[in-house]
């Protein structure tokens, strides 16, 4: 046991429990190790937390960062062919933005959705508000086309599959509703099934384009609940692995992938994939209640950098902590080639299932944060998922943190002018 003023370690097998220090971080590497932060008070920012690094690891850049369209790895329409039939029209050009949206998204189902707390119409009241706010234009949003049964085969077991589009018990277990095992199939497929689908298209679209323009949105997604063999909690499909599959096979190469997993809830479905596919070069990052469900010890293994959270924590905690964890995934994680990102405002004060106290202005701050260190750190692109939520107040924070980000990092602009390039990212 290592013991100074900042900092106790104990390494255990494949386990580090590193307490948030002021000065320095014991350094580690998280093939063997786990590094797990337990809540306090006054965490430092990522100014005062220093780390060796490792080879390959990510470090400052000497120059003054550009925008996200420099980030982008594959020249523009390259990927056409590739996600052809995930995508609900012809390649979308310079004109339309990566961001990712059908109407259908949102589920209704004669007011039977009401009965869970989760705002399943929550995408198109983000869509209206941001073409209302001039953030988005007519025409610019790319739908995708639904995920056919022989691309969730990819990642999902036959039985399964099989389980969700014709037994009724099966989408009352993802959904948590028990009224909908009396409405005939056929219409479960068409008001939910489907709908869940398109999200899964979405954001396997969402990925493809982050490549070619170095950013995206999926204005849905995040199903960090699902597993090859199960779906829970308004989860049917593994859309996060499904994506990482399928856009290194577009890429023609192994991609490293750091999934940023900001959700309140830990994203067991994702983590349960990596383990048992497997798939190899997915790092995890994993702020998470550690008090709600899910639950899974079994999975956290797959977790690189685990951070549990206590019930309540406000945003000084989840930012400081933020800060810190990306300071060392600087230092200990590879270079990631992309970063996915799950961006749950489920964190929200508030929130029934969440149970954490987060500010609208937090949650804000907490995308920008991280959405910065993929430009000016990582030099990574990055595709976002909206996940989960379920107060009233969701809808207006993702809206308000969108037309930030847009504000902050240019995007239109940098998106109109970027352009395609090849892999421009500076190796160190």
């Amino acid at each position: 046991m290592f013991r100074s003023r900042y900092v106790t370690v104990c390494p255990t097998p494949r386990i580090l429990n590193l307490q948030p220090v002021r000065k320095s971080f014991r350094r580690f590497h998280p093939r063997f190790f786990k590094a797990t932060f337990k809540p306090i008070r006054g965490m430092p920012s990522d100014a005062d937390v220093k780390s060796s690094p490792t080879p390959g690891s990510m470090t400052e850049p000497a120059s003054p960062p550009s925008g996200f369209a420099s980030l982008a790895l594959l020249p523009q329409g390259s990927l056409s062919s590739a996600y052809s039939d995930v995508c609900g029209g012809t390649w979308p050009g310079s004109i339309q933005l990566p961001v990712v949206y059908h109407p259908s998204y949102n589920i209704s189902f004669f007011g039977i959705e009401k009965l869970h707390p989760f705002d399943s119409c929550k995408y198109g009241k983000v869509v209206s508000a941001l073409k209302k706010q001039g953030v988005l234009q007519e025409g610019q949003t790319v739908r995708p086309r639904e995920a056919s049964m022989e691309v969730l085969a990819d990642v999902h077991t036959q039985d399964y599959l099989y389980k969700i589009h014709h037994h009724n018990f099966t989408i009352v277990q993802v959904t948590e509703l028990a009224a909908l095992s009396l409405i005939p199939n056929k219409l479960l497929q068409w008001r939910i099934v489907m709908p869940m689908k398109l999200h899964v298209g979405g954001t396997m679209l969402a990925t493809g384009l982050a490549l070619e323009r170095g950013w995206a949105i999926n204005l849905g997604g995040g199903m960090h609940h699902a597993s090859a063999s199960h779906g829970m909690g308004w989860c049917p499909f593994d859309d996060i692995v499904l994506a990482v599959r399928r856009v290194r096979r577009a890429a023609g190469r192994r991609l490293v992938v750091l999934f940023i997993d900001m959700d309140a809830h830990q994203g067991n479905g994702v983590e349960r994939d990596k383990l048992h596919l497997p798939v190899e070069d997915l790092h995890i990052i994993d702020f998470y209640n550690a008090r709600i469900f899910p639950l899974d010890d079994e999975v956290k293994p797959a977790i690189d950098i685990a951070v549990e959270l206590r019930s309540g924590a406000e945003d000084d905690e989840i930012l400081g902590r933020l800060q810190a964890v990306l300071a060392v995934a600087a230092t200990t994680l590879p270079r990631p080639d992309l970063v996915m990102y799950n961006a749950g405002t489920d964190v929200l004060a508030g929130d029934p299932l969440g149970r954490l106290g987060m500010s609208a202005a937090g949650v804000v701050q907490r995308d920008e944060i991280v959405w910065r260190w993929c430009r000016d750190v990582a030099r990574a692109p990055v595709v976002m998922t909206l996940s989960g939520g379920y107060t009233r107040e969701s809808a207006g924070v993702i809206t308000a943190s969108i037309q930030n980000l847009f504000e902050k990092f240019n995007l239109a602009k940098d998106i109109a002018v970027g352009g395609a390039s090849s892999d421009s990212r500076a190796t160190g």
